[in-house]
Parts: structure tokens; sequence; C-alpha cells
């Protein structure tokens, strides 16, 4: 009694996703979906908060989130498979990178017919 819940989780289970990447997650897909409606000043403060959220990510859940982006950008409408980079390019470079390098092998996985699409 009086141990805080955190420390009665067993050591060999793996946890959950962490704060900062569900965070992170959250602005992304804020930002993507915003991204199409809105332009100049609002747009410049959610590519903010996204660098903020992506600096706060460790090494991990940096890997995490690129293959979470490289999902949410699979399962959007093809034709905004090019917008979507293009916007994740205007936060960092690196990340439209690294989602870039997901997008063969999840099309692959998810389906085999659109894996050439992704390349």
């Amino acid at each position: 009694m009086g141990d805080p819940a955190l420390e009665l989780a067993a050591a060999g289970v793996a946890q959950g996703p962490s704060w900062n990447l569900r965070l992170a997650q959250q602005v992304f897909s804020n930002l993507l979906e915003q991204s199409r409606r809105h332009s100049g000043f609002r747009a410049g403060a959610q590519r903010r908060a996204a660098r903020a959220g992506l600096s706060a990510l460790s090494v991990d859940d940096r890997g995490l989130l690129e293959r979470w982006l490289a999902l949410q950008v699979l399962t959007a409408p093809a034709a905004t498979v090019v917008d979507s980079l293009d916007v994740l390019a205007t936060v960092e470079a690196q990340l439209a990178g690294g989602v870039r390098a997901h997008l063969p092998r999840l099309a692959a996985r998810l389906d085999p017919g659109c894996a050439a699409i992704a390349a």
C-alpha cells in the first residue's frame, strides 16, 4: 500500500507509448489535417508546435513517430501523399526523409498492389 502504480508494473512487461510520443502524434495529426485548410500564421503556429513535439522525443519514439506518420500518409487519399510529405518537410527535412523511407515497406505490408505507388 502506498506504492505508486508505476512501480507496481512488472519490469519485463513492455510499457505503452510515452506521453511525449502521444502528444507528438496528436500535434502531427492536426498539422496534416489542417494543412489542407489553413495557411499563413495558423500553419506556422502548427509547425512550431510540431517542432517542439518532435524535439521532446527520444530516438526510439522518433522512429515510432516516423512509422506512424508513414501509416497516416499511406491511409490518406493518394492525391495528398506528396502534399503530406511536403508539410512534414517544412517541419524537418530529416523527418520527411524518414517517413518516405518507411513508405515502400509499409505499403507492401498493407497491400502488395500499392507498394509500387509508394516507391
